[in-house]
């Protein structure tokens, strides 16, 4: 239907139409609350009158709104009146990319740079589950100053999907009769299709990059790739000829001609796989570069799909072998040019870690340290320069967060209540203070040891001989907590991160002089650290900048630059995963170092194994619903957050949207909603929100002044069993908070001077189950419910974590040493217990003492687990980049006065 001008639509006041949509008409309007413009696509009658399809709609639009990205056009909401639906989008000027190209040939170095833009707003979304499906010149916009965007995210499947069982071919028929009404928007969708959708097959990513390259064509020649009088023709063209090659220019760059054809291959089995890839191609990532004299004539190159296999895997290995060798060789025998290198640093197999608990460098950049988990234990992992394998160091059970001496002699690091150092020479950790919730530390040359502690909201100071700590900053109640401190070279200074809320982009990097106290906000971003060649580095969203900075001064000049792309950081803590050496080399967890290795897997008591259909994640903590349907899971792989997959519909949805880490997802038994611990507010509360998405999470306990974390929901659904984190010790209790009551505080379940913690209850609802270190090692135990005083059963005889219960109540299972046990039991009357009974060995991530990694189907014949995409029981898939000699790119590309 068609608005006039003045018609209001929820908030917003139309003011003019502005053309048509991939699905409607496109008005512009006014937002009478924010006061901004923005635009309204009215979704047609027909569309809205089918109360199934627009339900199935308006559950797309919400997953769709989350994607926020630079290069994305967003969505706002959805409003309604009496007589219409509209998207809420964002008001977008300046032509589309159909409308340049209508202009003639595109210079290659502006196509590169569209093209550029285009594929990252693909990784972004491509990297939350989200393919565009209907990518095409009119779906972008150039603005003024050249920014990209790119429109209409995946409404092409929400508009068509059917959670009836609408097959493949009747979606690809909806797209190409629904999205339009004009022939020729008909015929232009229909060009953009990859061969394999306009088969009606299902599609996935690689449909986007075929999309991508017939775009990325179309500009480098200027006309329209497949043509047809009709869609059918049109469809025709794709899936039967070849494009003509002859359109590219003749002094396009060798890669952006391998790439074009890559993308462009009809069997998507032979196309490039990620957009990722394709980003880092156009920017010669791929390309090896060898010297050849000038009077030597050599036939044209073999691209590198041509090339036989034997020669490639040989050049591979030759690359990947000489990478690590320098580094290994290191500085053994004459000095090396400042050549920059790159290569990856594999985990042993058997070893499980995303770096998230923290990777440092020493000084030198000969030692690599690293938290992970190593036959079921968390500790410290080190890596000299001269060994090819990775070895623990004992003593640093339970360590996260390593930092170097400036000497490089000793590694500090945190456990849960304690600040520790230990002698790389050999010898026991020795404690030096009360730490508690930790978020960073450094080590000055003063023999000083900053770090941040959930003790204080400012910055501590202790001596590194150890001590009683005391404040070194104060924050102001807006800036939040001081965290990720790092010496300034010649410890006059400290660099740290403030802010409460919002993406890293909206954080502070400070310095504060430990002279005189004095502070000042430098840039905005996180994760600050100095380099002694005057640079500041620091993380924006998923990418390291860098700015000049005067060390005397203890101030920034000029305009901070963009360094590198694709490190992975987390909003919620603030937090970047990168660290380098005063020799100039650079570690970093690349964003697809961890996310994109785990999947998660359906495994029955034989050991059969399903895989599902999951993209690729860093998935975490998964957990079932009552009725099997979906199953709740973090996701870390950018920011900690609870995500819920859809069994039937397989889709993946973002449940919680705040830039703050939201974790531990929990099910009501009737399904309703999940439960989920987060900080978004100060402090670490449970929230729990519909399941479905809609409306707000809801904090159930206002206590700021304790870490609280959900863990079992009773069966009738009254009350919930949550862990509390003691103070500074970082010891757990289990609590009982009443859901039926409104304003009812937690009761103490079960408090001791013991870690208990990975509480269940039984589906009975008359015992629980939980791990205690009461004996010295963790164990796991069963007391009845809600008497947890009365009595208490030991289960698992030599270790044992992570427990959970049979849907029937006969089996409690539990973890140790990475495999899965059960252990048969009665719970009707007097509780009974027989003889463990390994059921599944190692090969799977089943957890640690911080959460159960692993859950069981309300049928009770299989399990679901989350395995490394490296190999059974391997995650040497994972892996950090290094980066020799980085500051030679660094002075070259952020040059210091």
């Amino acid at each position: 239907m068609a608005l006039a001008s003045g018609t209001r639509v929820g908030i917003y006041e139309v003011t003019a139409k502005i053309g048509e949509g991939g699905m409607g008409e496109v008005y512009q309007a006014r937002d009478t609350t924010l006061d901004r413009d923005v635009a309204l696509k009215v979704l047609p009658e027909a569309f809205t009158a089918d109360p199934d399809r627009l339900a199935r709609f308006q559950r797309e639009a919400k997953v769709l709104a989350s994607l926020n990205h630079p290069n994305i056009g967003a969505i706002h909401g959805l409003e309604s009146t009496e007589d219409a639906q509209a998207l809420v989008l964002e008001l977008i000027e300046g032509p589309t990319l159909a409308d340049r190209i209508a202009e003639g040939l595109i210079p290659v170095e502006e196509a590169l740079n569209i093209a550029n833009q285009i594929a990252e707003a693909l990784e972004a979304a491509h990297e939350q589950g989200i393919v565009h499906r209907d990518l095409k010149p009119a779906n972008v916009k150039v603005k003024a100053d050249g920014t990209v965007k790119v429109l209409d995210f995946g409404l092409a499947k929400a508009a068509t999907s059917d959670a009836s069982g609408a097959n493949a071919t009747t979606s690809a028929t909806m797209s190409l009769t629904a999205s339009a009404t004009q022939m020729g928007m008909v015929i232009g969708t229909a060009a953009y299709m990859a061969p394999e959708q306009a088969k009606g097959k299902p599609v996935d990513k690689r449909a986007d990059i075929w999309a991508f390259g017939v775009v990325l064509l179309e500009m480098l020649g200027g006309k329209r790739v497949f043509e047809g009088e009709t869609a059918s023709e049109t469809l025709a063209a794709v899936m039967m000829k070849e494009p003509d090659w002859g359109r590219l220019p003749t002094d396009l760059p060798p890669k952006l001609d391998n790439l074009v054809r890559r993308c462009l291959e009809k069997d998507p089995r032979e196309r490039v796989r990620d957009v990722g890839d394709v980003r880092l191609a156009m920017k010669g990532a791929f390309e090896t570069m060898v010297a050849v004299p000038a009077d030597t004539v050599t036939a044209p190159p073999m691209r590198l799909w041509q090339r036989p296999l034997p020669a490639l895997i040989a050049l591979l290995l030759v690359a990947v072998i000489a990478g690590v060798g320098v580094w290994i060789l290191g500085s053994a025998g004459p000095s090396l040019p400042a050549t920059v290198t790159r290569f990856g640093v594999y985990l042993a197999a058997g070893d499980v870690t995303d770096f998230g608990d923290g990777i440092a460098l020493s000084p030198d950049g000969k030692t690599l340290v690293y938290a992970g988990t190593r036959d079921g234990m968390q500790q410290l992992f080190l890596r000299n320069r001269d060994q090819m394998e990775s070895r623990s160091i004992p003593g640093t059970e339970g360590a996260v967060f390593p930092f170097f001496s400036p000497d490089g002699e000793w590694v500090g690091f945190f456990t849960n209540d304690s600040l520790k150092k230990i002698s790389l020479a050999g010898g026991p950790p020795v404690t030096l203070c009360a730490s508690g919730q930790r978020q960073g530390a450094t080590w000055g040359p003063n023999d000083t040891i900053v770090f941040s502690s959930s003790a204080a909201l400012g910055l501590m100071q202790v001596s590194a001989a150890g001590g009683e700590p005391h404040l070194l900053t104060e924050p102001l109640p807006e800036e939040g907590a001081h965290v990720w401190p790092a010496f300034v070279p010649g410890g006059e200074a400290i660099i740290y991160t403030s802010g409460n809320t919002g993406a890293v982009s909206d954080k502070q990097v400070n310095v504060v002089s430990i002279e005189t106290g004095a502070q000042q906000t430098l840039v905005n971003g996180a994760a600050g650290m100095v380099t002694h060649t005057g640079h500041l580095v620091f993380a924006r969203e998923a990418s390291l900048w860098a700015v000049p900075f005067d060390i005397e001064q203890l101030a920034v000049s000029g305009e901070p630059a963009p360094m590198l792309e694709g490190v992975q950081v987390n909003s919620g803590t603030n937090w970047a995963h990168f660290t380098f050496a005063t020799d100039g080399t650079l570690v970093y967890l690349p964003t697809t170092g961890l996310s994109g290795q785990l999947s998660l897997v359906w495994v029955d008591r034989d050991g059969q194994e399903t895989p599902m259909s999951m993209p690729p994640r860093s998935y975490l903590y998964p957990r079932v619903s009552p009725d099997g349907s979906r199953v709740a899971v973090t996701v870390t792989d950018q920011q900690q957050d609870t995500w819920v997959w859809d069994l039937t519909g397989e889709t993946l949805r973002r449940l919680t949207l705040d830039p703050g880490t939201d974790r531990y997802g929990e099910w009501t038994p009737d399904g309703q909603q999940v439960l989920f611990s987060s900080n978004r507010d100060g402090g670490t509360g449970v929230y729990w929100r519909d399941a479905d998405g809609s409306g707000e999470a809801v904090r159930l306990l206002s206590d700021n002044t304790l870490s609280q974390f959900p863990q079992s929901v009773a069966p009738d659904g009254n009350s919930l069993l949550l862990r509390r984190s003691v103070g500074v010790t970082g010891d757990s209790d289990l609590l009982l908070f009443p859901l039926t009551e409104d304003g009812a505080s937690a009761e103490e379940l079960l408090v001791t001077q013991f870690d208990e913690r990975n509480g269940v209850i039984s589906p009975g609802g008359n015992w629980f189950a939980y791990e205690s270190d009461a004996s010295g090692e963790r164990e796991v135990y069963v007391r009845p419910f809600p008497d947890a005083d009365t009595s208490q059963f030991l289960i698992s005889t030599a270790g044992g974590t992570a427990p959970t219960w049979a849907p029937d109540g006969t089996e409690l299972y539990f973890v140790n040493d990475n495999k899965l046990f059960s252990v048969p039991v009665e719970t009707d009357g007097n509780f009974v217990r027989g003889a463990a009974a390994e059921i599944i060995d190692s090969g799977y991530v089943l957890g640690n003492q911080f959460g159960r990694n692993y859950d069981i189907h309300p049928s009770g014949d299989r399990f679901l687990l989350v395995k490394s995409l490296g190999g059974a029981g391997s995650a040497s898939s994972a892996s950090l980049h290094v980066v020799l000699n980085w500051f030679e790119e660094l002075k070259e590309r952020v040059p210091v006065p």
